[in-house]
C-alpha cells in the first residue's frame, strides 16, 4: 500500500475542523434567514397597520426578535471562534435554540391573522376571564399580567387571537425517557395475558402531558369576543405510529382538549412572499364593507377648517385646538380618510346627522358650514360633481372626483336590523348614549363596517361586549377607529355671545390689541 492511500492524522483533524466550520456556518445562514424573514414581516406590518389606531407593529414579534438576535449574535461568535480553532465552540454552535426557533416561525407562516409571536400570558388563578391577546374591535394586547401570578408562553397567537400554538422540541427518546422514569413504560411482551399486569398508565406526571395541561388551563382562563381560544401543541420532533407508547400520550395530551399535531400531520412552511404576508398580517381594511357606515365625530372631520386649510393658531385656542393644528401639519387628516372612503357609498344615521348639525349650527365657522351641507345636504338639484368641485373650492388638498356625497341619512333599524341583537345585547347596548347607540347598534346590525375618530367609545365598547355570555351567531362588529379626529375650528365663545369693542382710537390700525385678541370680526366695533 502507498504511503499517499494512509490519512495521516493530521488530515482527520483537517477534515473535522472542516466539518465543524461547515455546520457553523450553515447553522448562522439559517439564522440569517430566519432574520431577513422576519424583518419582512415586521417591514409588511409596519405598512398595513400604518395609520391603524394604535401603534402596533413591534409588540406583535418583539420577544422573538430579541430571542432571535441573540442566537444570531451568540452564533456569530460560535462561528469566528470555530474559524480560529477554539475547541470549545463547536460545542456552543451545536447548543443552539435555532432547531426551536424555526418551528415556531414556521407555524408562524402556516398561521393566518398572527396577533403576537412568543407571548407571555398570565396563568391565573383566574376569579372571571380575563382579555386574551387580539382583534376585537381594535387589535389589543390583552389584559394578561404574567408576572404577578405565573406565566406561559404561547409561541404563536394567531387567527385573530383566537388559537394558540406551543411549539415544543420534545422527540421520541426523550418522551420515552420521561415514561421510563415515571415508571409507566409497558414495554414488549410476548405474553398477551401478563404484559400489562400491575401497570398503571397514569401520564399526570410525563412533562409533554403537563405541558397540554397547562396550555388548556391558561386558555380557559382567556377570552376573545367572548369565547376561549382554540389550543394548539406542535411536536415537529415526533412523528405518529412509530412507537405505540408515545402514540399513547400523544392521545391524553388530545383528551386535554388540545389539538395535537406531531410531524407527519404538519406541511411544510411556504416560502415568504408578498401574498403569504398578506395571509399572515392581512390589512385591516381588506375586509371593509361596500357601504360605510360614518359617524359624527367623522362627519365633523370631514367638514373641519383643521382637515381643509392651513389653520394659524390664535390667543383664543384651546390647548386641543393647537394639538389638533399640530397634528394636522404632521399628517392631513384627508390623507387617511379620502384613500378609505372613495368609491364607497356612505351612510349615516338620522341621529348622527341631527348631533352633527347641531354642532355646525352652534359654532362651526362658515366655511365649516358650506362643507357639512356638501357633504350631507339634502340638496338634490347638486350632482356629486357640483359638490366635489364647490369642496374643492374650500380645500387645499385634492378632493378626489369619486367620493359619493352627499352621504346618505338612514333609520337605525332600517330593516328590522335591529330584531338580529338578543334581548342581552340590546340591553347592553341602551347604556350607550345617544348618537354613537344609533350608529354601532346600526352598522353591527346591518353588517356594515363603522368608521369613527372616537377611540376612547371604541375601547369601552369592546370591553363592554367582551362582558356578554355569548354572541350566538352574530358576527363581531366590523368598525374602524382612525388614530387621530379633527375637531370645528369655530369661534371663541365670547365673539358668539357679545360685542367688542375698542379701547382709544383705532380708526387706521388697532393699537389696543382686540384684533390680535379675537381677529377681525364683524362684531368687533369701534368705541
Amino acid at each position: 500500500m502507498s504511503p499517499s492511500a494512509v490519512d495521516h492524522p493530521s488530515d482527520d483533524a483537517a477534515r473535522e475542523a472542516a466539518a465543524k466550520l461547515a455546520l457553523s456556518e450553515d447553522l448562522l445562514k439559517r439564522a440569517e434567514l430566519l432574520q431577513s424573514e422576519l424583518q419582512s414581516f415586521s417591514d409588511h406590518l409596519t405598512e398595513v397597520y400604518s395609520d391603524y389606531f394604535q401603534h402596533m407593529p413591534t409588540y406583535v414579534h418583539t420577544s422573538f426578535t430579541s430571542e432571535l438576535r441573540a442566537e444570531v449574535e451568540s452564533l456569530e461568535r460560535a462561528f469566528r471562534d470555530v474559524k480560529s480553532s477554539d475547541p470549545l465552540a463547536s460545542h456552543r454552535a451545536q447548543s443552539t435554540n435555532l432547531p426551536f426557533l424555526e418551528p415556531v416561525w414556521d407555524t408562524a407562516k402556516r398561521s393566518r391573522d398572527v396577533v403576537r409571536l412568543r407571548c407571555a400570558v398570565s396563568t391565573g388563578p383566574f376569579k372571571k376571564p380575563i382579555l386574551a391577546p387580539g382583534t376585537r374591535i381594535v387589535r389589543t394586547q390583552g389584559e394578561s399580567q404574567p408576572f404577578r401570578s405565573g406565566s406561559f408562553i404561547i409561541d404563536v397567537i394567531a387567527d385573530g387571537g383566537h388559537s394558540w400554538y406551543k411549539v415544543s422540541s420534545m422527540t421520541n427518546k426523550r418522551l420515552l425517557f420521561d415514561l421510563a422514569k415515571e415508571a409507566i413504560f409497558c414495554g414488549d411482551s410476548d405474553d398477551d395475558e401478563d404484559s400489562d399486569i400491575g401497570v398503571v398508565q397514569d401520564y399526570t406526571d410525563i412533562p409533554l402531558v403537563k405541558l397540554a395541561r397547562n396550555l388548556a388551563d391558561t386558555a380557559k382562563g382567556h377570552r376573545i369576543q367572548t369565547k376561549n381560544p382554540r389550543t394548539f401543541l406542535i411536536l415537529p420532533r415526533i412523528m405518529k405510529g412509530e412507537n405505540p407508547e408515545v402514540d399513547k400520550v400523544i392521545e391524553a395530551c388530545r383528551q386535554l382538549g388540545v389539538n395535537t399535531l406531531c410531524s407527519d400531520a404538519l406541511p411544510p412552511a411556504p416560502p415568504i412572499s408578498g401574498s403569504l404576508l398578506h395571509v399572515m398580517a392581512p390589512s385591516p381594511k381588506a375586509n371593509f364593507t361596500e357601504v360605510l357606515n360614518i359617524d359624527t365625530s367623522l362627519l365633523v372631520a370631514l367638514a373641519s377648517d383643521f382637515s381643509h386649510t392651513k389653520v394659524t393658531k390664535q390667543p383664543w385656542f384651546s390647548h386641543s385646538h393647537n394639538d389638533h393644528a399640530d397634528l394636522e401639519s404632521e399628517q392631513s387628516m384627508l390623507s387617511l380618510v379620502y384613500p378609505m372612503i372613495g368609491n364607497h357609498k356612505l351612510v349615516c344615521t338620522r341621529e348622527a346627522a341631527e348631533t352633527f348639525f347641531h354642532i355646525v349650527n352652534t359654532l362651526a365657522t362658515e366655511s365649516e358650514k358650506t362643507r357639512a351641507y356638501l357633504i350631507l345636504g339634502p340638496d338634490a338639484e347638486k350632482s356629486q360633481v357640483q359638490r366635489a368641485n364647490e369642496l374643492q373650492s374650500l380645500s387645499i388638498h385634492e378632493v378626489p372626483p369619486n367620493l359619493q356625497f352627499p352621504i346618505d341619512i338612514v333609520d337605525m333599524n332600517e330593516n328590522d336590523c335591529q330584531a338580529r341583537f338578543s334581548e342581552l345585547i340590546k340591553k347592553k347596548l341602551d347604556s350607550v348614549l345617544n348618537p354613537g347607540r344609533s350608529v354601532f347598534s346600526y352598522g353591527w346590525a346591518s353588517g356594515l363596517t363603522t368608521l369613527t375618530c372616537n377611540s376612547v367609545f371604541i375601547k369601552q365598547l369592546e370591553k363592554d361586549l367582551e362582558q356578554l355570555p355569548t354572541l350566538g351567531d352574530l358576527p363581531w362588529p366590523s368598525i374602524w377607529a382612525f388614530s387621530t379626529s379633527r375637531p370645528f375650528v369655530g369661534v371663541p365663545k365670547d365673539i358668539r355671545k357679545r360685542v367688542r369693542k375698542h379701547i382709544g382710537d383705532c380708526s387706521v390700525a388697532c393699537t389696543c390689541g382686540i384684533v390680535e385678541l379675537y381677529g377681525h370680526q364683524s362684531n368687533v366695533t369701534i368705541l
